[in-house]
């Protein structure tokens, strides 16, 4: 009996196993990606402080760089990659189109999301010590969207990338 249960778990672990390390990254540089985003945020956001879209463009800024070190952390090895292969410019710069679209309805939310604030129940926009639940939310669309779109730029880059060198 505990023969039979032993086969079908190695079965069954040999089914959920990927054969293909498609879905892994090449590189482990993607889980730091918050920090240049959190950097890129806070620069601009203290360069445009007296600009009256300041959170629409450091939202925006640190989002681009957030999504683009996520996506090319995920596929490049180290630096020389990055740097020394020519493939890369013409890769981002491909990839640079369906980001801004995304880019502008994430500026066009955030926009709106200031607007929508004054008109919510007070129990929605509190500001305690943690934030308001209003923000708290907005923090993680905004995250959950750079994590989607880094892993989808991510998977484009890999076969544009197998593509040249088959």
């Amino acid at each position: 009996m505990f023969d039979d249960l032993d086969t079908a778990v190695k079965k069954v672990e040999d089914v959920e196993s990927p054969a293909d390390d498609e879905n892994e990254p090449s590189s482990q540089l993607y889980r730091w990606a918050h920090f240049p985003g959190m950097l890129a945020f806070g620069l601009l956001f203290i360069l445009f402080r007296n600009h009256h879209g300041r959170w629409q463009i450091a939202i925006g800024g640190g989002y681009t760089v957030y999504v683009f070190f996520f996506a090319f952390g995920s596929v490049l090895r180290d630096a020389d990659d990055f740097f020394g292969d020519t493939r890369v410019p013409k890769c981002a710069a491909k990839l640079l189109v369906p980001h801004v679209l995304v880019l502008a309805l994430i500026v066009e939310g955030v926009t709106l999301w200031f607007h929508l604030k004054p008109l919510l129940p007070p129990w929605v926009t509190h500001e305690g010590r943690k934030g308001s639940l209003w923000d708290l939310c907005g923090w993680i669309l905004l995250a959950g969207a750079g994590i989607w779109q880094g892993f989808w730029m991510a998977g484009k880059i890999k076969r544009r990338f197998k593509e040249v060198e088959n």
